[in-house]
């Protein structure tokens, strides 16, 4: 499938000058540049995360398939994945199950998923920790920056990250730029704020946190472009949560783009793809009170995504467990908490993304497949489960795969 778009860059300086309190604070935007972009071909990329997978390998966990023992990666290429994902964290401190997020780590898995003949999906949290619909906390060397500062930096780590992956054989094919960014990113004071300097929370008091998020986000994108090789930008995602709150999706999106219209001058957010994520079977829902979700509320936001944004749409997360009850579920699950109903949850799955109108659905990924947790596609030992063939049954590279 082909989607033709243009990136907009235009190389000038340009200060955007905010409102904030009684302050005018002028924020340098990204110097920017105009150059047509090919059409993006795009294949149906399905696979996992497997951002811990490091540090379950040192620990001694081992995987197989039926045609026995071997690296997850290869057990993953062999029944068809062709795509995995990993976070990034800015700072993460030493412990291991931290440290397996740091850039020299995700670098060395970035060139095994490579050299395993899949794509390298980037995930880049802009946190030392996790970055969530609760949490977008600014990395600890980044909390006292003033906004402008703010702006520039997101721009140039993400340039270099971008720029440090591809001079060391691991070039991402895809690349968040935030993660589960519901609220918006790099939160300034509040909800997990680091400092008293605003950032980019949707919520943030002063009425300004979505244009600041507007230019957080753009900075991200356009370092994705300033750290690639020319005509050859990895494909760029925003990915928000609650794929099922079809509400939200359009809500949040339409937002973006209103606040982006409206702003001097005006700034258009040009990335590639809507990411999602999708966990209709998980007790956190149930907890908080959210109706029971359903299949057909995810393909609805999807239709928006497809229709109205013109855009593909990929779950770049989701889950569905293979054992338990839903005890602790909203409603009545659509499939049973069996190593069949799961692989039953990833087919009906697959073929609402797959029936997206104007072939836009592009691509499943689960989350955290690499720990052997009640929800993942590999049982207790380690033993593929039938959702990792169903996932890998539906994958399509196509010859010409994102650039």
């Amino acid at each position: 499938m082909t989607i033709p778009h243009t990136r907009v860059r235009v190389f000038t300086a340009v200060v955007t000058a905010f409102m904030l309190g009684n302050t005018v604070h002028a924020a340098l935007a990204i110097p920017l540049r105009q150059t047509p972009t090919k059409p993006r071909t795009y294949g149906f990329y399905t696979g996992a995360d497997l951002s811990e997978l490091p540090v379950h390998e040192r620990s001694g966990l081992k995987y197989s398939d039926s045609a026995g023992a071997a690296n997850l990666l290869t057990v993953a290429h062999r029944n068809g994945w062709n795509i995995v994902r990993v976070r990034l964290w800015v700072h993460p401190n030493s412990d291991p199950k931290n440290a397996v997020s740091k850039l020299t780590s995700v670098t060395a898995l970035g060139r095994r998923i490579k050299a395993a003949g899949m794509k390298f999906m980037l995930d880049i949290h802009y946190s030392d920790f996790w970055a969530d619909p609760g949490h977008q906390k600014k990395p600890a060397a980044w909390a006292n920056l003033p906004f402008p500062q703010l702006v520039r930096k997101t721009h140039d780590y993400t340039r270099d990250v971008v720029k440090y992956l591809r001079q060391n054989q691991a070039k991402p094919d895809f690349v968040q730029v935030g993660n589960e960014t519901r609220n918006g990113l790099l939160y300034g004071s509040g909800l997990n704020g680091s400092s008293d300097l605003p950032g980019g929370g949707f919520w943030e008091k002063d009425g300004k946190g979505v244009d600041r998020a507007i230019l957080l986000f753009q900075a991200g994108l356009q370092g994705v472009a300033d750290g690639s090789s020319p005509g050859k930008c990895p494909v760029t995602i925003i990915h928000m949560p609650d794929g099922q709150d079809t509400s939200f999706v359009k809500n949040v999106f339409s937002m973006l783009s209103d606040h982006g219209a409206k702003m001097s001058p005006p700034v258009e957010l040009h990335f590639d793809v809507v990411g999602l994520s999708y966990y209709p079977g998980h007790p956190w829902d149930h907890k908080a009170g959210y109706p029971a979700w359903r299949l057909s509320h995810l393909a609805e936001s999807m239709k928006f995504v497809a229709e109205v944004m013109h855009k593909p749409v990929m779950i770049v997360e989701t889950a569905w467990p293979y054992s338990g009850t839903n005890a602790d579920t909203t409603g009545t699950p659509e499939f049973a908490f069996t190593p069949d109903g799961q692989a039953q949850y990833f087919t009906a799955l697959i073929k609402a993304v797959k029936a997206v109108p104007n072939g836009l659905g592009i691509g499943v990924i689960p989350w955290d497949m690499d720990t052997l947790n009640w929800d993942s596609v590999f049982d207790s030992r380690g033993k593929a489960l039938p959702a990792v063939r169903v996932l890998g049954a539906a994958a399509h590279t196509p010859s010409r795969g994102a650039k």
